[in-house]
């Protein structure tokens, strides 16, 4: 997994210092270890996180075959895209029986680890959404729609730019995703840490001085990272545990030093 970590970082140094691959190659290479790692992080259940496996035969390197498997396949079927593309001209809209065997694989991978890293909630809307695409004539009135048959829906996301290939993908693929491996960065060299100083010196004595701090770092480290994502990821794993260790409740009520509610912020 560190190594797919590392890779993952230096494809991205790589994309952003010497210019973007193929369009469709950037964002399948960062979907296909992304989605991978995703499978090797996350166990099926919250309660085996961390968890020693009981028998190493059936987990190599601490993670069972299933998820092993998970991982190759959901990478296979994210990189089938870059590697037929030049053929995807001439039967999108007709995909074949490999094309749907692929595509239904991402799917369901796809649910699964966004069910695995976030909970139920996104899983089961857009299960309700393509529920909706596949019956669309067995609703009433206005809902009624033409409907979708299973290949057509997998056309539609799997194949084309327009479903899980899409445009959040690229820009996370093309932006986010730095600006985030920047945050990071900065933070390992101190840089989070000198913010959170200088921060310090202008609100750390005043009342609620680590929220201004907080406040006042996160407005300096903005100016570089330009994203909230990163924002949080580097100097909230310094001002949050700082906040908590003074008395501020994560989900709001009373400092405990000055007495005062400060509404969780």
């Amino acid at each position: 997994m560190t190594a797919l970590l590392v890779l993952l970082s230096a494809f991205h140094y790589y994309t952003a210092g010497f210019g973007l691959l193929q369009e469709v190659t950037h964002r399948g290479v960062h979907l296909a270890l992304v989605l991978g790692l995703v499978f090797l992080v996350f166990p099926h259940r919250a309660a085996l996180l961390g968890a020693a496996p009981r028998h190493r035969c059936a987990a190599p390197g601490g993670v069972p075959l299933l998820d092993w498997s998970l991982a190759l396949g959901v990478a296979a079927a994210v990189l089938y895209i870059p590697w037929i593309f030049d053929e995807l001209a001439f039967r999108v809209g007709n995909p074949g029986t490999l094309d749907v065997a692929m595509g239904t694989m991402l799917i369901v991978a796809l649910l699964e680890a966004t069910r695995r890293s976030t909970g139920w909630p996104l899983p089961v809307i857009a299960i309700s959404f393509m529920a909706y695409a596949l019956a669309g004539p067995a609703f009433p009135g206005l809902l009624e729609q033409a409907g979708a048959s299973w290949s057509q829906l997998v056309n539609q996301q799997y194949l084309t730019s327009q479903g899980i290939d899409g445009v959040a993908v690229g820009v996370v693929a093309t932006y986010v995703f730095h600006f985030v491996l920047f945050g990071v960065m900065a933070t390992r060299i101190g840089l989070g840490q000198l913010v959170l100083d200088v921060a310090s010196s202008i609100a750390g004595r005043q009342v609620g001085g680590p929220a201004k701090v907080s406040v006042f770092g996160s407005a300096m480290f903005g100016t570089l990272s330009g994203s909230s994502v990163a924002n949080a990821v580097t100097l909230g794993s310094l001002t949050i545990p700082a906040m908590i260790r003074v008395g501020y409740h994560a989900a709001g009520g009373t400092c405990r030093l000055c007495r005062s509610g400060h509404g969780g912020q």
